[in-house]
């Protein structure tokens, strides 16, 4: 368990113990999954020169872009929060798999690392080269309290279960539309 951080009685990873039967159940039940499955909305709006501020869920996320772009670099970049998606999705799968089998972690970090081809062809379809990661290589550091074999199978399972590394890997069809609206 991280040292920063004490654990209360009665939990695995700052979940309660309790619940750990109950979570299992749920997540092998498909009606009990639909409401973590439900269609996800955000919805991003300009603030200011490149800088954004996105609503997803009542939470607020701030995105910009960085000085080379004349911005103020106030926050994460949009292709900064893909990576943090994938290592906090790999993070949670992480949590949640050793807590529904009760081992405790004591240390848990993912360092996701993505370059492009050439960015600054944004938005021109004719340029050559892709606009989107190249490659994304993952790893993670864990402790925990089971062996190491135990803790790599988890990874692995992780990895290959992660709902935003399979949408990152695979084809996803992008279908977007236009509303044009009157400012006043």
């Amino acid at each position: 368990m991280n040292p920063d951080r004490p654990t209360e009685a009665g939990t695995v990873n700052g979940i309660d113990s309790r619940l750990r039967l109950e979570l299992g159940a749920k997540l092998s039940d498909a009606l009990r999954v639909q409401p973590v499955s439900r269609p996800w909305t955000t919805t991003t709006t300009w603030d200011n020169g490149f800088h954004t501020v996105t609503s997803a869920r009542g939470h607020h996320i701030d995105a910009d872009e960085t000085a080379e772009f004349g911005s103020h670099d106030a926050a994460p970049t949009a292709h900064e929060y893909v990576l943090a998606a994938l290592g906090s999705c790999i993070a949670a799968g992480m949590v949640l798999q050793t807590t529904l089998r009760g081992i405790a972690l004591r240390h848990l970090s993912v360092e996701v690392t993505g370059g492009f081809d050439n960015l600054l062809q944004k938005g021109d379809p004719a340029e050559d080269g892709t606009t989107g990661y190249l490659t994304l290589q993952v790893v993670g550091s864990v402790s925990a309290d089971a062996d190491d074999e135990v803790v790599r199978d988890l990874w692995d399972r992780v990895i290959s279960g992660s709902p935003v590394a399979n949408t990152i890997r695979r084809p996803t069809p992008v279908v977007a539309s236009l509303r044009i609206v009157d400012p006043a």
